[in-house]
């Protein structure tokens, strides 16, 4: 996913390891794959089109671990603002 660019910027709030309350700044990046299956299958079942969104924080905090989320799904419909 690194070679596709960001989509948007996402701020949330989180704890830190001592549950102190902080910020996190992720960058949104989404994209479609679409898996061929064996040609033996192919006949039967069309090709899987899956959304890939990668969520990530944009800087690695002291304080608690870095969040890098994946979400993989088919027939999710992404649009843009």
């Amino acid at each position: 996913m690194d070679e596709v660019t960001v989509k948007g910027l996402h701020r949330i709030k989180v704890k830190d390891d001592k549950g102190d309350p902080d910020e996190a700044l992720l960058e949104i990046r989404f994209r479609k794959f679409e898996f061929c299956r064996r040609s033996v299958s192919r006949r039967k079942y069309p090709a899987l089109t899956l959304t890939v969104i990668h969520a990530q924080e944009r800087r690695t905090p002291k304080r608690r671990k870095k969040i890098e989320w994946k979400l993989q799904g088919g027939g999710l419909e992404i649009a843009n603002r």
